[in-house]
């Protein structure tokens, strides 16, 4: 008994060193132990919550992501059925010979969804013909989202090719160039190509152009050629007189075809002369200067072909001054005029009697085309090596319906039917 005292005793006073050397408990371990267990878990419990939820939001994101791609995806499929459509017509002398693939360049950028640039190069901005391009491009710019810079060499092949650099350092997707002479544009061309950046040629081709885009020069120039032998042969009774031909600017493709195609029908007739050929590098001043001087030498001079309205229109004035404008029937006195590009004024002149003809280019639908063409060309689309399009031939018989087709490009702008080609336009206004 009082060994098993003894025995308690001493255990008890072991327990009570031990607490006061370590002021803790002995059975304090035994507490802490799940108390840290709890915590830990309860650490881990808001870990995983938090994981969860980051988890759940991304996926949320991700769906919102994929639902947007598929609502992107079937919009823009949804807007480019109908132009896809559209096309389909849109070359109305396609040639055979297809372009090659895009380049890479294009598919990069079209793969990225970055915004396309066209970069436009015109000869100048003065011509009424090039203003009203301008706002036929920027039409296209506004109805397909692409950004339009334009630029011109202001009548100067130098300025030109300085202008087209200019547009290659700005990095932009596609050039579209109304050259002022091609044959000058070797080195840049060579630029461009080296820069990834295609070239849609305007009126003229050569080595770097992706695709020539075009009005069917010769065709324009032998209809205007043809009805100018109609005229003449109501006037004599047969294809005999003197005619004269305002040029534009010498070695533009778009000039020589105009004035070629219309030479070689008039000259299929020995009773027909050319007096003469003359450029004006498209300057109403300088045409105008021209026929007051070719009054006094060609003094029997039947009719002026000019290559453009813009020539044309300014030189019936001149005639009209000097009381040597033909504005009645053929066998009437007087310098009988036919002409070129559908302008405003142009088709004013023919509804006026000061012109007998001129060639429908309908300078907006040209200008949309001259943006839009290239436009899909960086955008990776096949759209030919040449695309050409047909002009129509405008007298007093269709002079109305004219009228009413120009003055709808410019008036109901943001909704003609610009990517129709032009001569199907032109018979729907024909037939209305």
């Amino acid at each position: 008994m009082k060994r098993a005292l003894m025995v308690t005793l001493g255990l008890m006073l072991s327990l009570a060193i031990v607490t006061a050397c370590t002021g803790t408990p002995t059975a304090a371990p035994a507490t802490q132990a799940p108390k840290a267990t709890e915590a830990a878990k309860a650490t881990e419990a808001a870990k995983a919550t938090e994981a969860a939820k980051a988890t759940e939001a991304a996926k949320a994101t991700e769906a919102a992501k994929a639902t947007e791609a598929v609502t992107a995806t079937v919009a823009a499929k949804a807007t480019e059925t109908p132009k896809a459509t559209e096309a389909v017509k849109a070359t109305e002398a396609v040639t055979a010979t297809m372009a090659p693939a895009a380049t890479a360049a294009a598919k990069t950028t079209e793969a990225a969804g970055k915004q396309i640039t066209v970069g436009l190069v015109q000869i100048d901005l003065s011509n009424p013909y090039h203003l009203g391009e301008v706002d036929g491009a920027k039409e296209a710019a506004r109805r397909f989202g692409f950004e339009l810079k334009v630029t011109s060499g202001e009548g100067d092949v130098n300025k030109q090719i300085q202008a087209v650099e200019n547009m290659i350092n700005q990095k932009v997707d596609v050039l579209s160039i109304n050259f002022i002479d091609i044959k000058a544009f070797g080195p840049t061309l060579a630029k461009a190509k080296a820069a990834n950046i295609p070239v849609v040629c305007l009126h003229s081709s050569a080595d770097g152009c992706t695709t020539m885009l075009g009005f069917d020069e010769l065709y324009t120039g032998r209809m205007d050629g043809e009805y100018a032998v109609k005229l003449l042969t109501q006037r004599y009774g047969e294809a005999k007189g003197e005619v004269a031909n305002l040029q534009g600017l010498l070695g533009q493709g778009l000039n020589e075809q105009r004035t070629g195609g219309f030479i070689d029908v008039v000259t299929q007739n020995p009773g027909i002369k050319v007096d003469a050929k003359e450029p004006t590098n498209w300057d109403p001043n300088k045409a105008a200067n021209i026929c007051e001087t070719w009054l006094t030498a060609y003094p029997k001079l039947d009719l002026i072909y000019g290559n453009s309205d813009s020539l044309t229109v300014p030189c019936a004035n001149v005639l009209k001054r000097a009381d040597k404008l033909n504005t009645g029937t053929p066998k009437d006195p007087g310098i009988m005029i036919v002409s070129v590009d559908g302008t405003e004024s142009g088709l004013q002149a023919v509804k006026q009697g000061m012109m007998k003809t001129t060639v429908l280019l309908a300078p907006q639908h040209s200008g949309f085309w001259k943006a839009w063409i290239p436009y899909r060309v960086a955008k990776g689309e096949d759209v030919g090596k040449e695309v050409l399009i047909k002009g129509a031939l405008i007298t007093q018989d269709n002079i109305d319906p004219a009228l009413k087709l120009a003055a709808d490009q410019v008036n109901q702008i943001q909704t003609f039917p610009f990517e129709k080609p032009l001569s199907d336009i032109v018979n729907m206004y024909m037939n209305q």
